[in-house]
């Protein structure tokens, strides 16, 4: 059996089996005829396009670039939706092999959409066979034979306690309180656990991640210096990360723009953590993860002085820890 985590976030969707790893905007439109595609840059391609029960869809790059109207995830917040399940089929599709295989997905669900309700809808959406037509590729065709859901910031711990096997490796932090903050696109996810229990008191969600930044900082930009990027957040993410943009073929630093709205930021998700697990001072551990605790990490740091983070890239933190989880549940991981 193989084992697929898949994490399909508000920004970014991203898949890992043991083989290999894929990440692709979660951006989803219609399919458009398109009548010219230069073959100069190879990697152009033909993008992502598949069908989903009968409809085509553009998916990452190519419905931003390519789909007259473009749905992200945060827009399409049906749990269960073709849209999602386009994601889906995007990531799996580059991942499985081309011969009918059972597949166990782990997957995992925002604090605030952890119910019965969306665990059926998520669940019904992966269950059964699937036959992935994709254009450029020969079709994929998986049954998803086994699932587990799990709450999403939870991953992160799983890959800090199991190996690449799936087994126990850090019994100590197993066997502890641990918080997790899990900084997001749209959302930042507060999960306490303890022995590795969920705990309903202790674990919460706020609307406010990243994306709230890369919006402040898209207005400075064009306040600034002229680019309008306000639908283009990746592009001001990519500044963000650089702290720099290129305006009239120059480099210009925006560290100035950026580190305020960062402060804030810090201030509203660390005022969070302090609300539900006071000073952490009987947390074993507080983990951060997810696409926004790289710039955060030096302000968790100053306030809880045993934060953990998972090695290699934060947005890949809960996926890792999903196909070990997979692995231990599906694989035989003792």
């Amino acid at each position: 059996m193989e084992i697929l985590g898949l994490d399909i976030g508000y920004g970014y969707t991203k898949a890992l089996t043991q083989r290999g790893q894929v990440m692709i905007p979660s951006l989803v439109g219609p399919a458009e005829a398109i009548r010219f595609e230069s073959d100069i840059i190879a990697a152009n391609g033909h993008g992502i396009a598949l069908e989903v029960d009968g409809r085509g869809y553009f998916v990452g790059e190519q419905a931003e670039v390519q789909s007259a109207s473009v749905s992200q995830t945060l827009d399409v917040t049906r749990t269960g939706s073709p849209e999602q399940k386009a994601l889906f089929y995007a990531v799996a599709s580059e991942l499985l092999k081309t011969t009918d295989q059972e597949v166990a997905v782990v997957t995992g669900l925002p604090v605030g959409d952890y119910d019965d309700r969306n665990k059926e809808a998520l669940r019904r959406m992966l269950s059964g066979r699937h036959e992935v037509r994709r254009q450029g590729k020969r079709a994929r065709v998986f049954s998803v034979t086994g699932t587990y859901i799990i709450p999403q910031a939870m991953g992160s711990l799983f890959a800090l306690i199991l190996d690449r096997r799936g087994k126990l490796i850090d019994s100590d932090l197993a066997a502890g309180r641990v918080g997790i903050v899990d900084v997001g696109t749209l959302t930042t996810n507060y999960v306490l656990v303890d022995r590795l229990r969920y705990v309903e008191v202790g674990s919460d969600s706020i609307t406010s991640g990243m994306g709230e930044l890369l919006q402040k900082v898209a207005k400075d930009l064009k306040r600034e210096h002229g680019l309008d990027w306000s639908l283009q957040l990746r592009k001001v993410d990519q500044a963000v990360r650089e702290r720099a943009v290129e305006v009239y073929g120059d480099r210009v630093n925006i560290a100035g723009l950026v580190i305020p709205h960062l402060d804030a930021l810090a201030d509203t998700i660390l005022s969070k953590a302090r609300t539900l697990w006071g000073s952490g001072v009987e947390l074993r551990a507080v983990v951060l993860t997810g696409g926004g605790s790289h710039e955060l990490a030096p302000y968790f740091r100053k306030a809880f002085p045993h934060v953990r983070t998972v090695p290699g890239d934060p947005q890949f933190a809960n996926v890792v820890g999903y196909l070990r989880a997979g692995l231990r549940r599906f694989g035989g991981a003792e």
